[in-house]
């Protein structure tokens, strides 16, 4: 991972990641002067310094690319890289549901943030559409989460080690001070910070301010969204009790909300708590009359212990593997259906980009089929492939060796 300069400094970035409230205070002054901090990956052209945006977050200031220069970072090593994004006229309207911006992402989600609780349920967020006009559209929770990992480069490995403290510094600079559903991102979405006990008091204040936020009045429900580490979901007398890691506060949720969630996750249900995963949860809070915080909906997002996405237990165990074994490489995220022929993994350091196959399920006549057609593409492609049928051992699979 690359070096950061700023205030005088010359820390590795994985450092100001893991401990920002140790270097809040000079971050807040290279905010003011001059205005930005310095990434050392590389130079940029003419070898002038590659910026980088100071952001604050709460009492907390993180670090983001600054905006159109990420492809000037190395790809290889640096987080802060990106690929060019196509221009857009100013006042242009897009009518994507997540939408990239100079501040941060501009998302519409499926979710209402903003409800009334008497009557007829209107969502206070849509408008009235004319006929025959587009309205914009919007990403479900899911979605939302992954092209978070993917805006974070959460969804590659290259190397440098990875805690909760790395996921919520890049996560945070990836979603900047954009818009949610046409509110402030920072005041409808919290992720969840890395426990450290000197911190401890500024920690729990933070997350009760945003907590306050949701409430239910006379005849309003305003909702919160969290991103955080699930750490158990226990059964209780009125339903069940949502356990995160990094706090002692509990959510509770219905049997109903349950129900949904082990259906529609099942992979990432079956894992929480595993020491050899990691289960991160996008969480939709809302107030009860009593005063609660429940859980009204949830997406899950399968990962291995260093919180890169998996799709099965087996990916975990190959992710895993690739990990301890100082490999580089990178999870395609399937976003849209069109994209089920994408590899398991692919692996990044070796001569020719080489992708790796965990054929998992071997009763399933549809997924056997789309085994065939990647097969047939690789094959048409010339494209170098591993593949692992479990349950063979994950380390009886021969890799490719890495370029030097």
């Amino acid at each position: 991972m690359a070096d950061v300069s700023f205030d005088g400094l010359t820390v590795t970035l994985e450092e100001v990641q893991d401990n920002p409230a140790k270097y809040a205070r000079e971050l807040e002054r290279a905010k003011k002067s001059p205005g930005y901090a310095v990434c050392r990956c590389k130079s940029g052209p003419g070898g002038t310094p590659l910026r980088l945006v100071i952001r604050r977050y709460g009492a907390l200031f993180h670090l983001a690319r600054w905006p159109e220069e990420g492809y000037l970072h190395d790809p290889a090593t640096c987080p802060f890289h990106a690929l060019p994004t196509n221009d857009q006229h100013e006042g242009e309207e897009s009518f994507e549901a997540i939408c990239q911006t100079p501040d941060g992402l501009n998302v519409r989600l499926d979710t209402s943030l903003s409800v009334r609780t008497v009557g007829v349920v209107i969502d206070r967020e849509r408008r009235e559409i004319a006929p025959n006009t587009v309205s914009r559209r919007s990403a479900p929770l899911l979605g939302f989460l992954q092209r978070i990992w993917i805006e974070a480069r959460l969804h590659e490995w290259t190397g440098a080690a990875r805690s909760w403290g790395t996921c919520n510094a890049q996560i945070v600079a990836a979603l900047g001070v954009g818009k949610l559903n046409g509110k402030s991102m920072q005041d409808v979405l919290y992720v969840m910070r890395r426990y450290e006990p000197t911190e401890k008091a500024a920690i729990a204040a933070e997350f009760d301010a945003f907590l306050s936020r949701i409430k239910t009045s006379e005849g309003t429900s305003e909702r919160g969204l969290l991103i955080a580490e699930l750490n158990a979901v226990e059964p209780s007398k009125y339903g069940f009790v949502i356990k995160v890691r990094q706090t002692h506060h509990s959510f509770f949720a219905s049997k109903a909300v349950i129900d949904q969630v082990t259906a529609s996750f099942r992979s990432a249900w079956t894992l929480i708590g595993v020491p050899h995963a990691r289960v991160v949860a996008l969480l939709v809070l809302e107030r009860t009359k009593d005063g609660n915080l429940r859980v009204i909906d949830i997406a899950l997002q399968l990962c291995n212990s260093s919180f890169i996405p998996c799709d099965s237990s087996y990916e975990v165990a190959m992710a895993n593997r690739l990990v301890a074994e100082r490999r580089r490489f990178k999870k395609p995220m399937r976003l849209v259906p069109g994209d089920d022929t994408l590899p398991d993994f692919q692996l990044t350091d070796t001569a020719t980009p080489t992708v790796i196959e965990v054929y998992g399920m071997h009763d399933n006549a549809q997924y056997l089929a789309r085994k065939t057609q990647k097969q047939a593409l690789y094959a048409r492609a010339a494209t170098p492939c591993v593949e692992w049928i479990p349950p063979a051992d994950v380390r009886s699979v021969r890799l490719l060796v890495a370029a030097t």
